[in-house]
């Protein structure tokens, strides 16, 4: 079993063709933009407003 991390998800597991498919249509869909948490330049949806590591910090309540 493979894995991959991603900006969007952080770290998850591919298990199967539709899991690849996915990783690869976030990636497509994916734009470069600074993190409104930490700065950094990540490779996120275009929605999104924080990294996958600034997302878990503020849902468990630390603040970034």
């Amino acid at each position: 079993m493979a894995g991959y991390y991603d900006d969007n998800y952080g770290w998850y597991e591919i298990e199967s063709q539709d899991d690849i498919d996915f990783y690869h249509q976030t990636q497509r869909e994916s734009v470069r933009k600074k993190c409104k948490g930490c700065g950094r330049i990540v490779k996120i949806r275009p929605d999104y407003a924080y990294c996958n590591s600034c997302a878990d910090k503020r849902e468990r309540g630390m603040d970034i």
